[in-house]
């Protein structure tokens, strides 16, 4: 750094440089980070994943309905304040009875001096309604019994599990489609370092030639045919180049990465060949089909079916619930006037028992819709475990036909550079023609080509094979 950018810097606040060198830093950090190996790229991929994160905010809601359904066991408090106000306040009409009492009374204290009342009694119009009522409550009630209750809490936090297996089947995916889309690389990049082997060797033939046509030892025709081939395998590349550069996207795309930012790769065709372990000598006669995360999510739904039959069976049973409350009413007809009656308190205690006893057979209707989904799950799990069978067998046999045809690839390659380096010496020495040549570079190029697409067949193969058993 310069003097005068120092001496500038001096004049910053310290935040300002301490701010200013974190931008720096994790500018630095951002930039490095281009390059991925497989397991790299993988685990970006996963991290990143939209899928993933909506699978884990399953997870999270997971948690939360159990929270939900453990909150109907516990104590349920409920406060409530209320008012009412009466425009006309409520009235009963009340026969006049205290008359007849006095009468009463009078008639047996003096007798033939009093007469009784020939009329009828009055009756008058009373409210016991002031018109001014405030009261407050407080209720609380607690679950103390209810067979389905400890059911639902266990189904719930299954539920959970479930959600937990499809992150995996989900981790599953990602990692499938990041391998394969690694491989596609690698096998370009071979390709694209066979060919520019092929035009090192085409270009140095291509000199030898021109110099022995400038020197009258050669035809122009023969100088043509070389030039030819070399144009031709100069377009391949730049083939090459174009289909790398949708490989790289395919890459990105699979790992969520930005598509308008560089990314590289730091592996080579041979480490991924030697990581995948091709060498396999199990004939994968036993399958644990418990590392396949879509069984664990089978067996986790078997589960909940279980759980749910259960629960309806439960459901029959009583249930019993506690209850208690304390609340004070206000009753006056001027509310702020202290003169009147004051807060008049009342509490309760109880018991609340709900027996089951006929609902129109809904329970018994559901209790055989669960026990038909359990039926239907057993069958499922019984095809996904042929499914898996004949998934792995074909799998197996995929991968041991792609290893013999890599080895056969491999000497029929060694060959066909054998009798190209032949013909192109006998061409130099004048013994051969140009349209030997031409022809050698015809099957050398085809059986290069065949090389790399079985090194391609055997690493997607080993893939396929990795995934039906559950290891990738």
């Amino acid at each position: 750094m310069k003097k005068e950018e120092m001496s500038s810097m001096q004049y910053l606040g310290p935040r300002l440089r301490l701010t200013l060198f974190a931008i720096i830093i994790s500018t630095i950090g951002v930039s490095a980070q281009k390059s991925f190996s497989l397991d790299e790229a993988i685990e970006y991929a996963i991290e990143n994943s939209c899928e993933m994160e909506v699978a884990n905010l399953d997870i999270k809601r997971a948690e939360a309905e159990i929270l939900e359904v453990k909150s109907q066991g516990l104590p349920q408090i409920n406060g409530r304040l209320d008012y009412n106000y009466y425009f006309l306040t409520p009235i009963n009409p009340v026969e006049d009875f205290i008359t007849p009492a006095v009468y009463g009374v009078l008639l047996e204290e003096f007798p033939g001096e009093v007469s009784a009342p020939t009329t009828d009694p009055e009756v008058f119009e009373f409210s016991f309604f002031t018109r001014n009522n405030l009261s407050a409550n407080i209720d609380a009630s607690m679950l103390l019994f209810d067979g389905s209750y400890l059911t639902g809490v266990k189904a719930a936090k299954v539920f959970k599990d479930l959600s937990l297996k499809k992150v995996a089947i989900k981790e599953e995916e990602i990692r499938s489609a990041v391998t394969k889309a690694y491989m596609n690389i690698l096998i370009a990049q071979e390709n694209e370092k066979t060919l520019d082997k092929n035009i090192e060797n085409i270009s140095t033939a291509y000199k030898e030639v021109n110099a022995f046509y400038e020197s009258g030892f050669m035809e122009r025709l023969d100088v043509d045919r070389v030039l030819l081939s070399l144009e031709t395998v100069k377009t391949e590349k730049d083939k090459i180049k174009d289909y790398l550069g949708i490989t790289y996207d395919l890459l990105k795309f699979q790992m969520n990465y930005p598509l308008d930012q560089e990314l590289t790769i730091n592996e080579d065709l041979e480490d991924l060949i030697n990581k995948f372990n091709t060498e396999v000598n199990e004939t994968y006669t036993e399958i644990d089909y418990s590392r396949k995360a879509q069984y664990a999510e089978i067996l986790v739904g078997r589960e909940l079916n279980e759980l749910n039959i259960e629960r309806l069976k439960k459901g029959y049973l009583p249930s019993v619930r506690a209850r208690a409350g304390i609340s004070e009413q206000l009753q006056r007809n001027n509310l702020f006037d202290g003169n009147e009656a004051g807060w008049l308190p009342t509490a309760y205690a109880g018991l609340a028992v709900n027996v089951p006893i006929y609902d129109g057979n809904l329970k018994k209707s559901q209790l055989e819709k669960a026990q038909l989904d359990l039926q239907k799950t057993d069958l499922l799990k019984g095809e996904f475990e042929r499914s898996i069978q004949l998934q792995v067998k074909s799998a197996y046999s995929n991968f041991q036909i792609a290893k013999k045809t890599l080895e056969n690839r491999k000497k029929t390659l060694a060959i066909v550079e054998g009798i190209y380096d032949k013909t192109l010496i006998k061409f130099k020495e004048g013994v051969g023609s140009s349209v030997e040549v031409t022809q050698a570079e015809t099957q050398l190029f085809d059986a290069q080509s065949k090389h790399v697409s079985a090194l391609y067949e055997l690493l997607t193969t080993k893939t396929d094979l990795d995934i039906a058993l559950g290891k990738l």
